[in-house]
């Protein structure tokens, strides 16, 4: 079996140490404007206390945080949670500054096992990310809920827009991108959705969390930067 080194080059080629990708992100948004003090930044990542390192590492970069926390990463907190949020941007001196973070997570074993961790405390890996491994399970098996299920709403309903029954079973690093796309589609529709461009400058950095046993790895996929006019300006990903 592969080493850990050699499956992140080979399914996450160009990835980084979290802190490096953290101050080239940094870097790339200072010469933009964006300064700590008058920016807020969002981050969309698992609630799963594998990604708190990351989340604590993004905090001391730009300040204290709103979470959008959701299974596999995806927003889950509706249009009154997204209000909420971005009512706290820094605007005493005029116009403000917005980062968002976006990213579903996986995990690599020492031995080069993909989508497995052996978290602290336990002695066998488990499965990273757990809700997108279960889905993953429910779609080889043909058994994917029909309905979102009340009891169950963030997983049945990231299921259902996830897979797509009719085409070829996703793998687990397929629908880990399937929903990095569903992230960056929904971090854009509530920023689109109340224009918060008009007021504030907004840059948006997308990819993967990756989990080694030695640091997180961020794979950049993707690099936003809106100001007033509304129009998005790729910036390199930090990659």
């Amino acid at each position: 079996m592969a080493s850990f080194d050699e499956t992140l080059e080979c399914s996450f080629p160009g990835a980084l140490p979290s802190r490096e990708y953290l101050r080239r992100v940094r870097t790339a948004l200072a010469g933009v404007g964006f300064e700590s003090s008058r920016t807020l930044p969002l981050v969309s990542i698992c609630r799963d206390e594998l990604t708190t390192p990351f989340f604590d590492q993004i905090k001391a970069e730009w300040g204290n945080a709103f979470q959008l926390a959701g299974l596999g990463g995806v927003p889950a907190l509706g249009w009154t949670g997204w209000s909420a949020a971005l009512g706290h941007i820094p605007d005493r001196d005029g116009r403000g500054g917005l980062v968002v973070f976006g990213f579903p997570h996986i995990g690599i074993e020492e031995d080069g096992e993909i989508g497995v961790t052996v978290r602290p405390g336990q002695d066998h890996p488990t499965p990273t990310c757990g809700a997108l491994a279960s889905i993953c399970e429910r779609a080889a098996r043909g058994d994917l809920p029909t309905e979102v299920d009340v009891d169950d709403y963030e997983a049945t309903r990231l299921a259902l827009r996830l897979v797509d029954p009719s085409l070829p079973t996703p793998d687990l690093l397929e629908l880990t991108t399937l929903a990095l796309d569903a992230l960056e589609v929904d971090i854009w529709r509530a920023l689109d959705r109340f224009e918060v461009w008009r007021d504030h400058d907004v840059a948006v950095w997308c990819g993967v969390q990756i989990h080694g046993h030695a640091d997180d790895w961020i794979w950049p996929r993707d690099a936003w930067h809106c100001r007033s006019d509304g129009n998005r300006r790729r910036v390199p990903p930090a990659g």
